[in-house]
């Protein structure tokens, strides 16, 4: 990462919903034709290339455990991703990813992720609106906030 510049990582897993990783990789490209100096890089568990919900495959270019620092990582969502238990790998991945970030960013049911890493305890927090009954009984030390767009919670780290 350069001095000014800012590495964003996306955690890539199985199912993920392609518009999570898409929709925030673009963000973060337009915004550097208005000057920004963002990098993004696709991350998983162990490297290897993982199957969107839509059928494709999305190429990774590191592990979790050789990504280096991140400025911010982000989680996006999956299909199904609440309604079984989380592969360790992937739990372990986040905590990774995440321990040295200056920020920690989840898309829809990707908060499910960062509660079950325990990344939300007593922190406000938002899922998808179809999900918010399920977060709120699976993760009571989270602060639910359930009709927000998104939820912004503590200070960056600088």
């Amino acid at each position: 990462m350069s001095e000014r510049g800012r590495t964003i990582g996306f955690l890539v897993h199985d199912n993920v919903t392609m518009m999570d990783i898409a929709g925030p990789a673009d963000v973060f490209h337009h915004a550097n034709a208005f000057g920004a100096d963002y990098k993004t890089v696709m991350v998983s568990a162990d490297g290897q290339a993982k199957r969107a919900a839509n059928g494709h495959y999305l190429m990774v270019e590191t592990t979790a455990g050789r990504a280096g620092a991140l400025d911010t990582v982000l989680v996006p969502g999956a299909y199904g991703m609440v309604a079984k238990p989380f592969e360790q790998e992937l739990v372990d991945a986040v905590s990774h990813l995440t321990n040295d970030a200056r920020r920690i960013a989840s898309v829809c049911t990707g908060a499910f992720l960062l509660a079950h890493a325990g990344l939300l305890n007593y922190r406000n927090a938002t899922t998808h609106w179809t999900q918010v009954e399920r977060f709120t009984k699976s993760f009571p030390l989270v602060n639910v906030v359930p009709d927000a767009l998104f939820v912004q919670e503590g200070l960056l780290k600088v």
